[in-house]
């Protein structure tokens, strides 16, 4: 029962960050696009003792959700769904961009320009690599879709371990 509470916090705590920009390093769990923001532990230690319980991390999952339910009715509808999204983007995008602009200023001028956003070479390199199954510099229609289908498979995969 405590597990399941506890995934139902996670998966609660989750929700609501994927429209922010979260390729910020280290910004999500699982990575820079990580589904999930990093966690304050100040705000998962609800009674000050220094350690987070599971029921710690539950109760934050409730009232994440129960703040998420506007109408109150235990229920999370796409509306509710999206305005809690939005919010959690509004909640985290100053944090996200002010990381981006440390982690990439090259020129120190306070912004970035395209060449300052632009992907790292070898991290886009190697992605192209994995669509381009046949080697020859482009990337057809046929190779895209194995690759989604790949992609599709491995995050099925993932969820059956955990």
């Amino acid at each position: 029962m405590k597990r399941a509470l506890f995934i139902t916090g996670v998966v609660v705590a989750a929700l609501g960050v994927t429209g922010v920009a979260a390729s910020a390093k280290g910004w999500g769990m699982g990575g820079p696009r990580g589904m999930m923001p990093m966690m304050n532990f100040e705000d998962l230690d609800v009674n000050g003792d220094g350690k987070v319980t599971q029921d710690e991390m539950a109760a934050m999952g409730k009232a994440r959700f129960d703040k998420a339910d506007a109408n109150g009715d235990g229920f999370l509808d796409a509306e509710e769904m999206e305005a809690h999204m939005i919010e959690m983007a509004k909640e985290y995008a100053p944090k996200v961009s002010k990381r981006m602009i440390d982690k990439k200023d090259a020129d120190s001028d306070g912004k970035l320009s395209f060449e300052e956003m632009k992907p790292n070479g070898k991290r886009t390199d190697k992605m192209f690599g994995r669509f381009d199954t046949d080697g020859d510099g482009a990337i057809s229609q046929a190779e895209f879709e194995e690759a989604q289908a790949k992609m599709r498979d491995h995050r099925k995969n993932k969820k059956q371990q955990n």
